[in-house]
């Protein structure tokens, strides 16, 4: 019989094995916890810069090329390195402009590519008495 508290000779070692096991694991998580992060990070940026590429592009006289233009600006403002193989699209029509960007969040997990679009779309400004 062993003494309660003692461990007996087969038990040595065994925490070493389970912090051994447990460690990768939980910097895994770690990983996956910051990677969706940056994903949410830069979905809102895009978000906020297709936003202010819409009220661009719905601006009365506006191209759909001004609003590309002002949404690149503001995402080489902001996004930094957070939003990767981004590309922005913007199709106006008579009665609507909408605005489309496309990337990847930065990987910070190997192998782990995040897709975001983000498309936000709004009427076109008319003059009052024009059609």
């Amino acid at each position: 019989m062993t003494r309660p508290g003692k461990r007996s000779s087969s038990d040595r070692g065994a925490a070493t094995v389970e912090v051994t096991l447990a460690m990768p694991l939980l910097g895994l998580l770690l990983l996956l916890i910051v990677q969706f992060a940056f994903w949410a990070h830069a979905t809102h940026v895009a978000q906020a810069a297709a936003n202010q590429g819409v009220q661009t592009a719905r601006a009365y006289g506006s191209t759909a090329s001004a609003g590309v233009d002002d949404t690149n600006a503001i995402l080489d403002q902001t996004a930094g390195s957070i939003l990767v193989n981004r590309s922005v699209t913007a199709n106006n029509t008579a009665t609507t402009s909408t605005v489309t960007v496309t990337g990847n969040a930065a990987a910070v997990v190997p192998g782990l590519s995040l897709p975001i679009t983000v498309s936000v779309t709004a009427p076109r400004e008319k003059v009052p008495g024009m059609p």
